[in-house]
């Protein structure tokens, strides 16, 4: 009785082995989830820099635009 017991015991501790993930596993789990997210803040970073220097050049031109379009305007009115 306690052989079968043993046996059934190395038998279930093999499947939980195989099956489920060690400790060791889901730290190195959580490593390469963090450096992915690092990643992903650092492009939204990136995107976010983007967006701005555009959103600058957008400004400018407007700005630039309007004072030509008011040159003009007085150039006209003369």
């Amino acid at each position: 009785m306690e052989a079968e017991v043993a046996d059934r015991f190395k038998e279930l501790k093999q499947h939980v082995a195989d099956h489920y993930a060690s400790k060791l596993d889901i730290a190195i789990l959580r490593e390469e989830i963090a450096v992915q997210f690092g990643q992903v803040n650092l492009r939204f970073a990136e995107m976010d820099s983007k967006m701005t220097r555009l959103e600058s050049n957008i400004i400018k031109w407007f700005v630039a635009t309007s004072f030509a379009l008011v040159s003009v305007t007085f150039a006209i009115a003369r």
